[in-house]
């Protein structure tokens, strides 16, 4: 004779409720960059304060995890890599946008 199985508690509510508390940090997060972004008078300063420092940081926990990324958006693609690809690919790019005359 075997034993009933006990029922499996409904995990729907609780991955809805993290899901949502991740949606809230990362809306949080885009709200503090942007208003970084938008106190910057200009480019340089932007680089210098905002961009350069989340690359950084980016780019530390890449290294530490092991991971290289791609990532491609609608108007801007990313990629992270061990130091001795990223000559290489910022000559791609910087070729790429001379042919298409946008560089």
């Amino acid at each position: 004779m075997s034993t009933p199985k006990k029922p499996r508690p409904n995990n729907n509510a609780a991955h809805k409720e993290k899901k949502q508390t991740s949606r809230k940090v990362a809306d949080v997060l885009i709200g503090d960059l942007q208003k970084q972004m938008e106190a910057c008078p200009n480019a340089e300063t932007l680089n210098s304060q905002v961009i350069t420092p989340f690359i950084q940081s980016l780019v530390n926990v890449c290294d530490a995890r092991g991971y290289v990324l791609n990532i491609y958006g609608d108007h801007c693609n990313l990629a992270i890599t061990p130091e001795d690809h990223s000559e290489s690919l910022f000559q791609l790019i910087e070729g790429y946008l001379d042919d298409a005359d946008l560089g």
